[in-house]
């Protein structure tokens, strides 16, 4: 095993870099390929001379098993294409189609199986099973290990969540085949009904795989949520740039393995644009290095030297602490050089807050920061955005009388 990773590894890259990956990924799928249909051949051939219907539906399943590392296989090779100008970020949630229409395929072959076991409870029929046919299935059973054990390596050096369902998935069928044996001990004893149950459990193997399979490509192609792991790590490494005063909207997006990070970066307002965009750039190195993505960075200049900042600082955590709402507020800045000042700012809400409680936000938030400065102010600017939302900012200024 040991010399074929070497033989396909090319030594001078990282195992789980895209290069190593795809070549892992392709001999997973491969391998597992032509494993699963000698298997699923073998398994039809020993269903047939039993007459066995649980042994044919673990054929089925290891077919299915065939098609599935076949998807895999395409899938990593199809994702090696460079980008082009219709697909800029590159062709990596091919993997994630190629997946789904895996899953619907395993879906509706669970289905037939579990009608196949349902007939023969309702129609049950002798079943042949010699000490030949016994010891036939457990070397099937080994193989089926040795895969497993192969593809968690694979899986474990890659760092491919795909190759580590397949690892799952080959683990299943050794579970899936000693139900097929199950099965065939218990017609020796004339136990015969208990093919057709064991039929209707390897379904169930089947449409779980093919649930799962789905629920999976389905998250990556609407876009799942950021590793909050991640986004920690993210935030540590920006945060400890020179010139950063605090990192916010931080952003990962998945286009199969390659990322892009966006984020935003609070700097000292009095910062010259040279030197506040060597910074953001110096943080967009540090992103890149630690994590070999793509990263891009916003400036947010604020000035945390005015008279008001501390006070409307302290202002908005505390508001933001009282409102079961709100989860951050980034963004503060205060104008102007003497009283009346101009301030804005934008909160945060949590996921499950609508567009439509904005308004009273609004007018809570407002009367806070009237009751906090009263006449130092004459204008307040207040943005609202849901945590990792993709829909423009809403926001509303207001002018303040002065008596």
């Amino acid at each position: 095993m040991n010399l074929l990773l070497q033989a396909v590894v090319v030594q001078e890259l990282p195992a789980d870099g895209h290069e190593n990956r795809t070549r892992l990924g392709m001999l997973a799928g491969w391998a597992s390929t032509v494993m699963s249909a000698l298997m699923a051949a073998a398994k039809f051939f020993l269903g047939a001379a039993s007459g066995s219907v649980s042994m044919i539906a673990d054929a089925t399943n290891n077919l299915t098993d065939m098609g599935s590392s076949l998807v895999i296989a395409l899938g990593f090779q199809w994702s090696r294409k460079p980008r082009d100008e219709d697909h800029p970020f590159g062709h990596g949630r091919i993997e994630a189609v190629a997946t789904l229409v895996l899953a619907i395929a395993l879906i509706l072959v669970g289905t037939e199986v579990a009608r196949s076991g349902i007939m023969r409870l309702v129609r049950p029929q002798p079943i042949e099973a010699p000490v030949w046919l016994l010891v036939a299935v457990g070397v099937t059973v080994a193989v089926k290990a040795w895969m497993a054990v192969f593809a968690r390596q694979l899986a474990r050096l890659s760092k491919s969540q795909v190759l580590e369902a397949d690892a799952w998935n080959h683990t299943f069928d050794i579970v899936s085949t000693f139900m097929v044996v199950v099965a065939l001990v218990c017609s020796k004893f004339g136990w015969g009904a208990v093919d057709g149950w064991m039929a209707i459990g390897v379904a169930g193997f089947i449409l779980y795989t093919g649930v799962a399979y789905a629920r999976e490509a389905i998250d990556i192609l609407l876009g799942q949520k950021p590793d909050p792991d991640e986004v920690r790590q993210i935030f540590k490494t920006v945060l400890a740039v020179e010139g950063v005063m605090s990192v916010h909207e931080i952003m990962v997006h998945h286009y199969g393995d390659v990322k892009m990070v966006s984020f935003h970066i609070e700097v000292d307002a009095n910062m010259s644009l040279v030197d506040a965009h060597l910074v953001s750039e110096r943080a967009e190195d540090e992103v890149e290095k630690h994590f070999n993505w793509r990263a891009l960075a916003h400036l947010d200049p604020v000035d945390r030297s005015h008279p008001l900042f501390e006070e409307l600082n302290d202002a908005l955590h505390w508001f933001i602490r009282n409102d079961p709402c709100l989860v951050d507020v980034h963004d503060l800045r205060a104008e102007g050089e003497a009283p009346p000042y101009r301030i804005s700012f934008d909160l945060v809400t949590d996921m499950e807050t609508r567009r439509s409680d904005y308004d009273a936000i609004y007018q809570k938030c407002l009367s806070t920061m009237e009751r906090v400065f009263g006449e130092r102010i004459n204008h307040v600017e207040i943005g609202i955005e849901a945590a990792v939302e993709s829909a423009p900012m809403a926001r509303r200024k207001y002018d303040l009388p002065q008596v």
